[in-house]
Order: structure tokens, then sequence, then C-alpha cells
């Protein structure tokens, strides 16, 4: 995530007599997925890799024919990497 303070790491920053600037320091992808499979999706990272599910958004609004409610995300990890995990719904961009 960025941090205040210190160089680009680029090489921008020093050179335009700015030394301050953010710093990157960890991504998080965002897999979103057809609907409803996303807990499918979070139960393979799991069982493959050794996931962990730290947090988990379920969709407010489930529509009557689903049985399980949409994810808005699931934040896992599996060592030292996080990535969200979503399923597509029409609120997302996605499709």
């Amino acid at each position: 995530m960025a941090q205040e303070g210190g160089e680009y790491q680029n090489g921008t920053g020093a050179e335009n007599g700015s030394s301050k600037g953010p710093v990157f320091s960890a991504l998080r992808p965002k897999l979103v997925v057809e609907a409803p499979k996303a807990a499918d999706a979070v139960a393979f990272y799991k069982a493959a890799f050794g996931a962990e599910e730290v947090e988990r958004s379920n969709h407010p609004k489930r529509k009557a024919d689903q049985e399980l409610p949409l994810i808005l995300f699931s934040r896992l990890r599996l060592g030292a990497v996080e990535l969200l995990v979503a399923d597509e719904t029409e609120e997302s961009g996605a499709g």
C-alpha cells in the first residue's frame, strides 16, 4: 500500500527536487468470477493452496432463486499474499 514520505521507486522523486511521494509495497488482486461460483473458488483455494479466509462480505440483496448469497468479496491469505474473490454482480461492472 502507499506510504508517505518515501522516495519514488522509479527514480522520479529526488531528480526533480521532491523526495516525498507514495511508495507502493503491496498489490491485492481481485478475481471476479461468474455468480454464484465465488464460494466454490474460495473452497478451491483453501483446499488446493491452504488459503485462509480472513474476511467475507456477502451481498445484502438476496434473490429468491439463489440458494447462497452472492459474495461481494472474500479476502484470502496465501502465505504473505492476499487476494480478493468476488461473485460477478450488476454493480461490479464485470461482464
